[in-house]
């Protein structure tokens, strides 16, 4: 029980840390992975719900990015992102 209690607090304590980054943090972070032409993972909210979407940063200003993934192009508010994580690609 208390493992399960452990996981439900790191939990928490992850997603109070992103709601922490600022709309100039989340550009920053969109921006390199822009530059760099790097795979990213995004958590947003989407109609009330959190999602998770993988993709590359083809569009971006301040307020707004458009993530190309292998089968669209969304288009996504910088304030409805809640989390950016590097996609690690494997190489063979």
């Amino acid at each position: 029980m208390s493992e399960h209690t452990s996981s439900l607090h790191e939990d928490k304590t992850k997603e109070n840390l992103t709601n922490r980054l600022d709309d100039l943090e989340k550009f920053t972070l969109l921006n390199q992975l822009y530059l760099g032409q790097l795979l990213g993972n995004f958590q947003i909210k989407d109609q009330g719900r959190r999602c998770r979407f993988s993709g590359y940063v083809v569009d971006l200003d301040f307020n707004q990015v458009t993530i190309k993934s292998s089968k669209r192009h969304k288009r996504i508010r910088t304030k409805d992102i809640l989390e950016i994580s590097l996609e690690v690609e494997k190489h063979r």
